[in-house]
């Protein structure tokens, strides 16, 4: 089996943390270097008694974003296993994973199945696509597991188990430093897909996700101005220039309708998070289109024949449906 290095980033630590790091203790994986970055928890994070861990402690929160590159850049394995800190992985998910992965020597990524742990009877998400909206659509969300029992691509996986080569990471970059939180992953999904790699779903893989255990405590209008503002700056980054003339005005149209339904429901905080996301890609524009030269340059598929693999049809109610949501 290839080396492994586990990355966990957690501004919380506690008991979560704690169970997480058991669950990978019980794998006996051979070669496997587990690195937790701690983003300033209070009380710091304790690993004492549990499986071999390297902390890396911050004075500061970091975000999911900077903590994750920040781990990735102190391991050393093969692979490496995006992990959030309120995950449980189920006995012989590690190496059933990784395990996939080699079998599809043309993925370059995949995700495990994501159960929620309250019901593990159900779905969290079995891997996302894109919509002609520039919103995702998230495969089985809450659907029982057993729907999804066979492994094949997705778009996007959720960057709560989500299994990376490492000379994939070099070849596309790591997660994107001008985010803070959400939708890091999709955008890494993205790219890799553009470097001609694909990305899957390891259906026999399962770890249980305590869903929203950090986004819970996180203001809504935080949560929603790093969201949409993500989401944009993919778009302008990834998109295919024919494609982006006319997705990326539809995307804007379809966020300033959603600044207004917030409005006249009196969530103005939400409205204006949406605002402040779409402005600060305006201010930002000429950096992102630095970053959009980058991704481009080293582009290896045409859009036309990705859109066709990566995009699945939505009705504009499922969208509004996650919104309210």
């Amino acid at each position: 089996m290839p080396s492994l290095s586990v990355v966990i980033p957690t501004s919380r630590g506690g008991p979560d943390l704690k169970a997480c790091l058991e669950s990978l203790a019980a794998e006996h994986y051979r070669e496997l270097e587990v690195v937790v970055i701690d983003n300033a928890s209070q009380p710091p994070v304790d690993t004492h008694g549990l499986v071999a861990v390297r902390v890396l402690r911050n004075d500061e929160n970091l975000g999911f974003v900077g903590a994750i590159n920040q781990g990735i850049d102190a391991s050393s394995g093969e692979l490496v296993l995006l992990l959030n800190d309120d995950t449980l992985l189920e006995p012989g998910a590690l190496e059933v994973l990784v395990e996939t992965l080699a079998a599809h020597p043309s993925w370059g990524a995949c995700q495990a199945k994501l159960l929620l742990l309250e019901d593990p009877h159900r779905l969290d998400t079995a891997g996302s696509f894109l919509t002609s909206t520039g919103f995702l659509v998230h495969r089985g969300a809450f659907e029982p597991e057993e729907r999804f029992r066979g492994s094949d691509e997705i778009f996007a996986a959720k960057g709560a188990a989500l299994l990376v080569r490492r000379r994939v990471l070099a070849d596309v970059g790591v997660l994107d430093t001008e985010f803070f939180a959400y939708f890091e992953e999709t955008d890494l999904c993205w790219r890799v897909w553009l470097a001609g790699w694909e990305v899957g779903f390891a259906a026999d893989a399962r770890v249980l996700h305590r869903l929203g255990a950090t986004a819970s405590t996180l203001p809504s209008a935080f949560v929603q101005f790093h969201s949409f503002k993500n989401r944009i700056r993919t778009l302008i980054k990834n998109l295919g220039a024919a494609r982006l003339v006319w997705m990326l005005p539809y995307h804007l149209a379809l966020c300033i309708g959603l600044v207004i339904w917030y409005a006249l429901r009196g969530r103005f905080d939400i409205a204006a998070a949406i605002l402040r996301a779409i402005w600060w890609n305006a201010t930002h524009l000429r950096g992102t289109l630095r970053e959009r030269r980058r991704v481009q340059r080293r582009r290896r598929v045409s859009d036309g024949d990705l859109m066709r693999r990566i995009m699945r049809p939505t009705s504009l109610r499922t969208l509004f449906s996650y919104a309210r949501n």
